[in-house]
């Protein structure tokens, strides 16, 4: 059936084919970098690739879990088309053909390195490799570059020894799977970050969702030291590139595969769980020093790479190809129709009363979310509970989640409760002009009345077109793989 697919070579014409190298963050939101303006971080190999390329301000994932979400990247679809593929730690049926599959028939050497596709089994997917393709994780760091929290997996050598696989001007796709700033982090991670980097715990933000306590302040700094060393990592990527004399015909794509590891950001379908770093290059065809502000999903960097390759398109993918809007020298909102974006989530290893599952689209002002589930956002147990004067303690060095597990009751974090705890509402919508953090639910006022019926008109066509069981009522493989994963984090994921 695929090579039967006419090949899209227009846009490519006058170009050699390209080779593709993406780099994927683990856990981070789009508003930790300094792209964005908002959290002020160094990390200069993103904003190079920024600068000599361009960044989209509204890059958004399929869905706010690692395996759906990469599930997305690589096959070209929404992460609810997939079936088993929906779900972390369930699989990816091989129906679903992924890049490396795709481009391994288009000529290309194919690879990656860190983590590709997962967590999930390859039982029952019919599958013999990972969807991201055949791995290069053999070499490690140096012993005295290791630090506790980071992969000893050294990413940029594997990449150099997977390039000398290839034959003699043999296009290549290759997947570095960072797995930084994934949980945990060293806990004094917040020290290296200012001695390293000079970002002192001043000046480390906290999304207005969340307390603003040292403990969280120093909790969030632990991460933000690994979303910079993961910056190095590019470096050292780019570099092997520009060493190999292979960076002026590579397209780069810098991103994470979802939002950040805390409360209503990973795991939740709000702007900070889906909305991701997002930024290319292809010196010589994209055009250096853009910002793009249209909308652009996971499930459109499938195509893309395709086209960009000369490799047939797969005509039921349903994500559309970006590559007119990276050569076009345009700036800001250059393709009218990207408009809007849809994301959703189904699980991400919560047990009964907790159901995450929900659809979200997202216009250049308003977030629509429609919640599946009706249990609480977290459950706090009655054992984690501490009494008042524990709490100065807790304040100082606690994360969110424990914090909440130990002092719900307190005074000073009343006002969190309706968005990190109680319920979710079944509907929900936000104004992201005037209320960057969702801290109002407009789903219930008259005068917005008239946005979220068009909101929710625009999500449902797009879920009637591309067959979201949720919308078709066929939920029978959702609910089987959803008892399936449970039944693997009861048995501590030993499928034995």
């Amino acid at each position: 059936m695929l090579a039967c697919l006419p090949m899209r070579a227009a846009d490519t014409a006058g170009a050699a084919r390209p080779n593709v190298v993406i780099f994927l963050t683990d856990d981070e939101s789009w508003q930790e970098r300094s792209l964005y303006g908002w959290q002020k971080l160094p990390t200069p190999n993103l904003d190079r690739v920024a600068r000599e390329g361009v960044y989209f301000t509204r890059g958004y994932t399929s869905a706010p879990s690692c395996a759906p979400s990469r599930a997305s990247l690589l096959t070209g679809h929404n992460f609810w088309e997939l079936e088993q593929g929906a779900f972390i730690q369930a699989w990816l049926p091989a129906k679903f053909p992924t890049l490396p599959e795709l481009l391994d028939k288009a000529g290309y050497v194919t690879g990656y390195s860190g983590k590709g596709w997962g967590p999930g089994v390859m039982t029952g997917s019919g599958r013999t490799l990972n969807p991201a393709g055949q791995v290069f994780n053999a070499l490690k760091r140096p012993q005295q570059e290791r630090e506790s929290g980071i992969n000893d997996i050294d990413y940029p050598a594997n990449f150099a020894k997977f390039l000398d696989t290839r034959k003699p001007g043999q296009p290549f796709w290759f997947w570095v799977g960072s797995t930084e700033p994934h949980a945990p982090c060293a806990r004094d991670n917040y020290k290296k970050l200012e001695s390293k980097y000079g970002v002192g715990l001043d000046a480390v933000k906290v999304p207005g969702f969340l307390p603003d306590t040292p403990g969280v302040r120093r909790n969030r700094a632990n991460m933000l030291y690994e979303v910079c060393r993961a910056d190095e990592d590019l470096g050292r990527v780019l570099k092997v590139l520009e060493q190999r004399g292979v960076l002026t015909n590579t397209l780069v794509i810098v991103t994470g595969d979802n939002g950040t590891g805390i409360l209503r950001a990973k795991a939740n379908i709000y702007d900070w769980g889906v909305h991701e770093p997002l930024a290319m290059m292809w010196p010589g065809v994209i055009p250096s020093g853009r910002r793009v502000d249209d909308f652009v999903n996971f499930a459109d960097i499938a195509p893309t790479i395709l086209e960009a390759a000369g490799a047939p398109v797969p005509a039921e993918m349903s994500g559309r190809s970006l590559l007119k809007l990276l050569r076009s020298p345009a700036s800001g909102r250059i393709e009218p129709e990207r408009s809007f974006t849809v994301c959703g989530l189904e699980w991400h290893g919560e047990q009964e009363p907790i159901n995450l599952a929900g659809r979200t689209i997202l216009d250049e002002r308003y977030q629509y979310i429609v919640n599946y589930g009706t249990g609480p956002r977290m459950v706090l147990s009655p054992e984690a509970r501490q009494p008042a004067e524990a709490f100065e303690t807790s304040f100082q060095n606690d994360s969110v989640s424990t914090l909440f597990s130990r002092h719900a009751g307190h005074p000073s974090l009343q006002r969190f409760l309706p968005l990190l705890v109680n319920p979710r509402p079944r509907e929900e919508l936000y104004d992201l002009r005037d209320d960057p953090w969702e801290l109002k639910n407009l789903a219930d006022s008259p005068e917005h009345a008239a946005i979220k019926a068009k909101l929710k008109a625009q999500l449902e066509e797009v879920q009637r077109r591309t067959r979201d069981p949720r919308l078709t009522g066929e939920m029978k493989i959702f609910e089987q793989t959803r008892a399936f994963v449970q039944e693997r984090k009861r048995k501590g994921y030993d499928d034995k």
